[in-house]
């Protein structure tokens, strides 16, 4: 493991402190522990951690107080923290994020979720303490709103843990099913006695899977505004892509949760732009061929970032190829035919159509006739020629508009 990275916990709870160092010390990290935030912070005085894991309620000093004393000194504050807390009130969440807090887990924690987390701040810090530009947040807990100044890093970070945490207790409503269907092969009385205690955790993990979906769904549409906060004259145009990629998709008779996934990859396809500066962006002229380059990796940028979060549907990839051209022209690998997904040629198409209709801080709006008259003229060449003909008759036909 090379030199062995130091991680401080700040935990009221002895049993609580032992199992988490035990899990810590066999994986070869070295821990120290504090009983609350204050001897965390004397603790402080004389050790410099690599990572900080604490509690959010504890005596004298609680988590939000200490991530907050952490985050004011400058000397601390690029030290990475996680807040151990709960997903039963969303106010938490924010209470984190206002205090400064980088990541979180919720309690219990699953251990290799734990250690998969610990393992990816340790070996990137700058990915979860970057501070690429503040803005202020607003977020309504309980009638009662929450205000943090935090970065679009930071808001990946905690939009990405909500989304890891609420899989795990997903993952558990699959587990209670199946002891469900083994329950059911064995002696009546054991049959209504399970299925009562069952009945109602798989009533409460119902709620907790519903809320997985409304999550997702706040996750895509935020990491969506995180982009257009780099780039605002791009604003709405990763929802008008999302809106017209599955008016294709449901031309093309594609099944419901198919058009669902492309309604995600339309908004999530130029998240890899959160890594491009924004005065290339936003500038109002032509792009130097240093300045594009940066503007072509972002198709890759977006794959690294989604490709670890476990989606129902293909959405890194088609992030990874909707500059992709049929004919072997686009990037970032040059795919031919097949090997670009359905997905991908529908966002192609959709894209070309809405940038080439809308504004642009180099040029003025072309229209819709022109963008049409691109995505025709090299159809079967550049573009799929059904996704281009759906499209056609979207507009011309079905009065199709953005």
């Amino acid at each position: 493991m090379g030199d062995k990275k130091n991680i401080l916990i700040a935990e009221d709870s002895r049993l609580q402190t032992e199992q988490l160092t035990a899990i810590l010390v066999r994986e070869g990290y070295v821990v120290t522990a504090a009983k609350d935030g204050l001897e965390g912070l004397y603790l402080l005085m004389n050790l410099r951690p690599d990572l900080i894991i604490s509690d959010v309620w504890m005596p004298n000093m609680n988590g939000y107080e200490f991530c907050r004393a952490v985050k004011d000194d400058a000397k601390l504050r690029d030290i990475p923290v996680v807040l151990l807390t709960s997903l039963s009130d969303t106010g938490y969440i924010a209470q984190g994020l206002a205090a400064g807090a980088d990541y979180y887990l919720t309690k219990p924690y699953n251990e290799s979720l734990l250690l998969s987390t610990v393992a990816s701040i340790l070996s990137n810090p700058e990915m979860f303490t970057a501070d690429n530009g503040q803005s202020l947040l607003e977020i309504k807990a309980k009638n009662k709103i929450i205000k943090a100044s935090v970065s679009p890093q930071k808001i990946l970070n905690f939009l990405f843990s909500t989304y890891e945490n609420l899989l795990f207790q997903n993952r558990s409503i699959i587990k209670t099913k199946n002891e469900l269907r083994t329950v059911n092969n064995t002696l009546e009385e054991r049959i209504k006695e399970k299925t009562r205690s069952l009945g109602m955790e798989i009533e409460q993990r119902k709620n907790a899977q519903e809320t997985l979906k409304r999550t997702l769904g706040g996750i895509v549409a935020a990491l969506s505004t995180a982009v257009e906060m780099r780039d605002p004259y791009t604003a709405g145009h990763q929802l008008r892509v999302s809106r017209l990629g599955c008016a294709i998709a449901k031309k093309l008779g594609l099944p419901e949760e198919q058009i669902e996934g492309i309604e995600v990859m339309g908004f999530l396809h130029d998240l890899g732009k959160i890594i491009v500066p924004a005065e290339i962006l936003s500038k109002p002229s032509k792009l130097t061929d240093y300045e594009f380059h940066f503007i072509k990796a972002h198709a890759q940028a977006g794959y690294d970032i989604l490709k670890g979060i476990e989606f129902p549907w293909p959405v890194a990839s088609a992030v990874v190829q909707h500059h992709e051209r049929l004919d072997g022209s686009g990037y970032p690998s040059g795919l031919t035919g097949d090997k670009i997904i359905l997905e991908a040629k529908i966002l192609a198409v959709a894209d070309v159509i809405e940038s080439m209709a809308s504004h642009r801080p180099y040029r003025p709006a072309m229209g819709i006739e022109k963008a049409l008259g691109e995505v025709t003229q090299n159809m079967g060449i550049l573009y799929d020629q059904n996704v281009v003909n759906s499209s056609l008759s979207l507009f011309q036909e079905k009065g199709f508009c953005f």
